[in-house]
């Protein structure tokens, strides 16, 4: 009896290993969700958010999509962390250990603040490039061609749209074409203009973040 359990709890074990890992966004897609998963670190995203002028919605955002607040994700990539940073970007961004989820969140809106400062506040170029990197944005002169990062700025602005109330406009993707990948339609639709009172202060802050200091 006792080896029959035990042969159990190692055909077990080794169904819970060859199981495939959450995939990054899922199960953080709804604002009740990514709320409560964003409580433990609230703190640290606000203070960021505050001090590099992003929104803290767009920072739940990302992190909800990069790794459904798994502090401890690594992509097959080598990011490691909630917002998912490379190495060479942590470095980049002071970043001494990702895993730390104050130096990550810290490292990842700093990264953020610095994509809308070098996209003139344009958010699907600075969404497209965290994900895909600063070349290839600047190669395709808007969101690449690759399927994955065309339906992660998608994903990223619904989720933002979900907790802030905003309606920021989705890029449109086009049917697959050549070599498996799909394309963005080059007539983007464009963010919504800002209405009178604070909702379209909000909106206009999302386009611009460096116009408005803290």
């Amino acid at each position: 009896m006792i080896r029959l359990k035990r042969i159990i709890f190692i055909i077990l074990c080794g169904f819970a290993a060859a199981k495939p890992a959450l995939a990054a966004g899922d199960g953080c897609s709804l604002a009740g969700t990514v709320n409560k998963r964003a409580e433990a670190h609230q703190d640290s995203i606000q203070k960021y958010a505050d001090k590099y002028g992003i929104s803290s919605d767009m920072v739940k955002a990302v992190i909800a999509i990069e790794s459904c607040y798994n502090a401890q994700a690594v992509s097959p990539k080598g990011a490691q962390g909630l917002m998912q940073l490379i190495p060479a970007t942590a470095e980049r961004f002071g970043v001494a250990d990702s895993f730390d989820s104050n130096q990550n969140i810290h490292g990842g809106t700093r990264y953020l603040s610095w994509l809308m400062k070098r996209y003139d506040g344009d958010l699907y170029k600075a969404i497209a490039a965290y994900n895909a990197g600063e070349g290839a944005v600047d190669k395709y002169k808007g969101i690449p061609p690759y399927s994955e990062t065309q339906h992660y700025v998608r994903r990223v602005l619904t989720v933002y749209n979900r907790l802030s109330g905003q309606a920021v406009a989705l890029p449109v993707v086009t049917a697959s074409v050549g070599g498996g990948k799909t394309s963005v339609k080059p007539e983007q639709k464009a963010l919504p203009v800002g209405k009178p009172g604070r909702a379209g202060w909000q909106v206009n802050k999302m386009k611009a973040p460096h116009l408005y200091k803290h």
